[in-house]
């Protein structure tokens, strides 16, 4: 008995590794795009969360102002805010008071309720002494907002760098 021998033929394998290293880098480009895209999505749920705990207000008017683009190729997301004052009608269910309208656990002296033309509730309040310009009684909510982004926006790397070895992980399984 001679024992066992192999014999192996590495040629056509070797041959392959470009073929497959090449594959493996078009595959980990889109890992490293869907862990963007994921990150951004991250950030926009949890920092929108943070902000409505923070101003003490329902997270539907924060996350209605959050759009996400991503580009085409992926390496990039942008996260637009729409950081102009958002109507206290969005905040609350709006009530009258003896001394104006409350909405949530904010007061506003002076103010009213009356319809729009949709037929929806709002909160206003006279610009002067006279009847009319009215204007939409507004809430600032910038300030808060840009702290818990600037906050947010440093744990989102780290964010990225998990998603994306998760992504890569999937990836290298998927190759073997």
């Amino acid at each position: 008995m001679d024992g066992f021998r192999l014999d192996l033929q590495v040629d056509e394998a070797i041959h392959r590794i470009p073929e497959i290293l090449n594959g493996l880098q078009r595959d980990l480009d889109l890992a490293a795009a869907r862990a963007t895209r994921r990150a951004g999505q991250w950030l926009s749920s949890h920092s929108s969360k943070e902000i409505a705990r923070e101003l003490r207000i329902r997270q539907t008017p924060v996350r209605h102002r959050y759009n996400l683009y991503t580009r085409a190729k992926g390496k990039e997301v942008k996260i637009w805010v729409g950081l102009e004052p958002i109507a206290v009608h969005y905040l609350g269910t709006p009530k009258e008071t003896a001394t104006g309208v409350s909405v949530g656990h904010r007061q506003y002296d002076d103010a009213f309720i009356a319809d729009n033309r949709g037929g929806k509730p709002l909160v206003w309040i006279r610009k002067g002494r006279q009847r009319l310009p009215i204007k939409v009684v507004t809430e600032d909510w910038e300030g808060p907002a840009l702290s818990v982004l600037e906050r947010w926006e440093k744990r989102a790397m780290t964010q990225f760098v998990e998603f994306f070895e998760e992504e890569a992980r999937n990836v290298l399984a998927k190759a073997r």
